[in-house]
């Protein structure tokens, strides 16, 4: 969860052990030895995927993770832009994650992801039922955009509701669409641990980076099941990070 510098806010609410063998000193593109760089990758993926920055008591206990198609609706002042740059990134979420998403038609009815596009000044009076107003007036005061998430269990994300001031620039709003979605897939935290990433508060980027691809990957890798324990998933996270590092570009 964050919301620094007019950046995304999140909310979320409930309803290292084996690395490939390679010779010592084997340097990878960061100039890091490719084992310091895995090493790297899973506590990036501990921090995003288990921390909390403004909510610690929010922070996921569990993998939790989407296991349906994803049904989107806009609302609010939606313009051609934000309808192609959330195309694209649906795009490639789904080649990363496998997962499915479907736009609704205006007036259909059946979403479990709204995107909500409104003017600064009415980003903090969205009415959630059963979240507290003055959680989400913490994570629209910095007045960029901010998600939350409902699961049910803890490791089943249903639905999610994603709010963007729609008076930042189309690049402000390209960004956020797709680190909104990104982070409500089952990634909240944010870190500037690594970078550049979706994930850094100094970052605002349009595509993800190899890190993000990597996190992505491994979050909705086969063997990364949801409702693992953090300790259970950091020893997966170990044997999926280091094999996608190792063939990933």
């Amino acid at each position: 969860m964050k919301s620094r510098r007019g950046r995304p806010g999140k909310a979320f609410l409930a309803a290292v052990a084996a690395t490939f063998l390679v010779p010592a000193g084997v340097a990878s593109a960061a100039g890091l030895p490719t084992g310091a760089r895995v090493d790297g990758l899973v506590r990036y993926f501990d921090t995003i995927v288990f921390g909390a920055e403004i909510e610690k008591k929010l922070a996921q206990k569990v993998i939790a993770r989407w296991d349906q198609p994803i049904r989107i609706a806009f609302q609010g002042r939606v313009r051609p832009d934000y309808r192609r740059f959330v195309a694209s990134h649906l795009k490639t979420l789904t080649g990363l994650t496998g997962l499915t998403f479907q736009v609704l038609k205006p007036g259909q009815k059946g979403q479990n992801m709204d995107l909500v596009f409104v003017p600064r000044a009415r980003m903090e009076k969205i009415v959630i039922p059963g979240v507290d107003p003055g959680l989400i007036a913490k994570l629209a005061a910095p007045g960029g955009c901010y998600f939350l998430s409902v699961k049910k269990p803890e490791s089943r994300i249903i639905r999610a509701i994603i709010v963007i001031n729609s008076e930042r620039d189309k690049f402000g709003i390209n960004h956020c669409l797709l680190e909104e979605i990104s982070q409500s897939l089952g990634l909240p935290n944010d870190s500037d641990l690594m970078r550049p990433s979706l994930f850094s508060d100094r970052d605002q980027l349009t595509e993800p980076s190899r890190t993000d691809k990597i996190l992505l990957k491994a979050l909705y890798h086969p063997r990364m099941k949801a409702g693992l324990t953090r300790t259970q998933a950091l020893r997966v996270a170990r044997k999926i990070i280091a094999e996608l590092d190792y063939v990933l570009p």
